[in-house]
Formats: structure tokens, sequence, C-alpha cells
């Protein structure tokens, strides 16, 4: 028989007591928070893999942020290029006052009596085209690249610029220097008239200004006192530079430069066309890359991988063209469209010499080209947008995943958390009561 004390059922009943208190305590705990743990030591296994979730989840969210973002500046951009198209071309003939159609009214109209106020109208559109391509989104413009602060097309005396250089910019084609082996200019003095190494003068590649040597012989030959064209002198200024038919420097050739009617350019102007030239390359070539969670790694040599991150960079001059062809036509839609103004404009309302009805009819031509290439680049965005909209429906879906798989792990049930508590807490009222009476029975079951 084991003899109860009064401090041994005093002890024991405290201890019980405070585990009933403590698991109270706990279930209500759970039941405010709802949550299975609170803290790391509570369930650490539990708690890694919920840190895990969380951190995902946090990535995803910061991607769909962004990728929102971007969706909604392409569709600004969108927009605005639809607005551009439809004053470029629009296909299914609604949109009268367009470039297309207007050039062709000014081009096939017989009588000419409206060309005046068709040039009028190609400027205006010309101009409504530049303000559609500087549209922007927030406080950022869209088609400036990667710099969204700054405007980025500007008409500055009939002449347009992309982010402060001209869109029209172009290296000068220049006769070569056959000694040079890396393709230099020849360079000439231009108030002597001979080929000098510190010249400042180039001499542009045609063969316009060319002169056989008969022709040149023969001038003073038929009339003594005829004065002989000047022509190009070597470095020594008394041998004649020769070129041959292409207008290469040739020491065999049979041709002579005339100065007099030779093109030339500055060293200056040179060098100010080739530093535009690479500005406008590199605009065109800019990149803004985002994490639309596509992975956004970098390689060993801490590069960004281009195709785990997007493009965001919009170069508007990707849209409306940049540079010159081939034949020293500008491809930017603007620049045509101000050429063509000009030779309506000098026309009027008359008719068409076959000089200017020719230019115009070359320049159609062109502008039919650069709105190729707008349609091309056009539809690219089109398909991009689409990709943007598409990945931000799937962030969606994998953060809504992410926020289940935490919910499992984290989140309690609320209906067992509830009978938990009112079971504890019954247990612990119960366990109350049975102390008013324990102190009594002890002492009667001792003195007993």
């Amino acid at each position: 028989m084991i003899r109860s004390t009064t401090g041994g059922v005093l002890r024991g009943y405290r201890a019980n007591l405070m585990k009933s208190f403590i698991s109270l305590n706990k279930a209500r705990t759970t039941a405010l928070t709802q949550r299975n743990f609170n803290s790391f030591a509570e369930d650490p296994v539990a708690a890694a893999k919920s840190f895990q979730l969380r951190k995902a989840r946090m990535s995803v969210e910061s991607q769909h942020a962004i990728c929102d973002d971007t969706y909604r500046k392409y569709q600004t951009g969108w927009t605005a290029l639809d607005g551009v198209s439809k004053l470029i071309d629009t296909e299914n003939g609604t949109q009268i006052n367009n470039l297309k159609n207007i050039t062709h009214r000014a081009l096939n109209d017989p009588t000419g009596d409206a060309r005046s106020t068709l040039s009028t109208a190609i400027s205006q559109i010309s101009e409504a085209i530049v303000q559609n391509m500087n549209q922007k989104y927030g406080e950022n413009f869209v088609f400036a690249g990667a710099d969204g602060q700054n405007v980025p097309f500007e008409i500055v005396d009939n002449k347009l610029y992309y982010r402060g250089v001209p869109v029209d910019a172009a290296v000068p084609d220049v006769v070569a220097d056959p000694s040079s082996a890396d393709g230099a200019p020849l360079a000439f003095d231009f108030a002597t008239g001979t080929v000098s190494a510190t010249g400042d003068t180039y001499l542009k590649t045609g063969t316009s200004a060319l002169i056989s040597q008969a022709e040149f012989d023969q001038i003073t030959a038929n009339d003594p006192t005829a004065t002989q064209p000047q022509v190009l002198m070597q470095s020594d200024g008394t041998t004649i530079q020769r070129f041959n038919e292409k207008g290469e420097p040739d020491p065999n050739g049979e041709y002579y430069l005339n100065l007099e009617k030779a093109e030339t350019v500055s060293k200056t102007d040179y060098e100010t066309a080739q530093s535009d030239v690479e500005k406008l390359e590199y605009l065109a070539g800019e990149r803004y890359y985002v994490d639309i969670g596509l992975g956004f790694q970098e390689n060993e040599r801490s590069q960004l991988i281009p195709s785990s991150g997007f493009d965001a960079a919009l170069n508007g001059i990707h849209f409306i063209g940049y540079g010159l062809d081939e034949d020293g036509d500008p491809k930017n839609i603007y620049s045509l469209a101000q050429r063509m103004k000009e030779i309506a404009a000098r026309v009027g309302d008359g008719d068409w010499s076959d000089a200017d009805y020719e230019e115009f009819h070359r320049l159609v031509g062109k502008l039919e080209d650069a709105s190729d290439e707008f349609k091309t680049q056009y539809t690219d965005m089109s398909a991009a947008t689409e990709k943007l909209k598409n990945n931000v429906e799937l962030l969606e879906d994998n953060y809504y995943t992410l926020v289940e798989q935490t919910s499992d792990l984290e989140d309690v049930n609320m209906v067992e958390s509830i009978t938990t508590f009112i079971w504890a807490q019954y247990c612990y009222n119960a366990a109350l009561k049975v102390g008013n009476s324990v102190l009594s029975q002890s002492l009667m079951d001792y003195l007993n």
C-alpha cells in the first residue's frame, strides 16, 4: 500500500495542472495564428521546406510584376504602331488619308491640280507618324530602347533624329588610298589640288568627274587658248593622279579627276558621319533584359545568357528605318515622305517634268519597301506581345500553385484546431474545479 502525503498530492496536482495549461495555451496559439508551427524549432523539416516555397513564391511574384509591366508597355506600343500602320498603309482600303494613297494620288493625277495640297498632307502625316512613335507608357517612352526617360524622336530643320543622332547617317563612299593597307580614304589638299597625307578633304566615289587623258589633251589641242580643267595631282605637284574607269586610283589608268566637278567631303564631316553611324548601330542593337521567369542566368564570364531573359527594349528606328540604302536614299519613312513632299511642292499644281516624275515614282517604291519592313517589325512585336501575355498567365498559375503548397504545409485545419482548443479548455477548467477538493481529501486520508 502506497501512502499519499499532502505534499506529494499537491506537487502532482500542480504538475498536471501546468501540463493542462500548456496544452490549452498551445491549442489557443494554434487557433489564433492558424499555423502548424511558429518557429523553426517546432518542426525543422517543415520549416526548411516552407522557407524554400516562400522564396520561390517571392521570385515568381517579382517576375509576374515585371512581366505584366512589360506586357502593358508592349500593348501600349502595339496600339501606337497600329496608328502608325494606318497612317502609312491600310490594306483594307478604309483609311483614305494615308501615305500610300496620297502619294499614289499625287503620282497618278493627270492634271496635277491638287499636288500642292497633297504635299502639305504628306508633311502632316509624316509628322503624325513621328508623334505616335514618341508614345509614353507611364513615365517612360515606349520606343526609346533602353533609355525610356528621354524622347526618342525629334525633328530639327525637317531632319529626323533618334536620341540625338540623325537617322539618315551614313558613311560617304570615298576613294580609298591604294597605298593604305586598311583601305583608308585618299586624302588631298583641296587648296593645291594635290594628294596629301595631311590633307583634310576626301573624294567621293563615282565617275562623273573623270575625264579621259585623250579628252584632257584634246581640249587645248583644238583651242590653244582654252583653259585646261584643274585635275588632281600627285603630292609632288607635277605628276597627275591617274584613275581607272571605276574611279579607283591606278598608276596605269587612263582617266584624270576633274576637281571642278568632283564631289568631296571634309575629313571632319567624314569622321562625324562615321561616329553617327556607329552610334546608330549601337542604338539599334541596344538591349534591355528583364527577368520574366525564363531562368535569368549568367555564364562563366559573368555575362547574361540572352535566352534566359527577355529583351524589353523597343528601338523605334527598327520600325521606321534608319540609314541610307545602296542608292543613297533614306530608309526611314519620315525622310522619304519629306523628299516626296519637297518634289510635290516644287511641282505645285503644274505638270510633272520627266525628271520629277521619275524621282517621285522611285521614292514611292522606296516607301513601299519601308512600309514592308515596318509591317515585318510590327508582326514580330505582335508575336512578342502574345508571348508576354502567355507568360503572365503561366506565372499566375505558378504563383497560385506555390500558395497552395505553402498553405498545405503551414496552415492548420481550423475544424480540428478549434475542436482541440475546446477540449483543452474543458480539461483545464475541470482541473481547476478538482483543485478545490484536493487539499481536504488528502488531509482526511492522511489522518485515517
